[in-house]
């Protein structure tokens, strides 16, 4: 699932994507090949990955193709 056509990002996750300055390229990575998955409630999924000293948390609903709701470093993870 590493390919941004079997990804798609919510209008949140786009504005997100440009606030926060992160690349559409690193967030499909994370999404592919996360360090962790976490189940959420129905077929909502976290994906995180370490970035530095921070980790990252994906928010994710469904599988392939998958939509990105938003992403965000998890300040309570370290």
């Amino acid at each position: 699932m590493s390919n941004l056509k079997d990804i798609n990002f919510t209008k949140h996750a786009e504005d997100m994507l440009i606030e926060r300055r992160f690349q559409k390229e690193l967030i499909a990575d994370i999404v592919a090949h996360p360090e962790r998955v976490e189940q959420g409630e129905g077929d909502i999924w976290f994906a995180f990955k370490r970035i530095g000293k921070k980790v990252m948390r994906v928010v994710v609903k469904g599988n392939n193709p998958c939509t990105i709701i938003t992403m965000y470093f998890d300040r309570r993870l370290k």
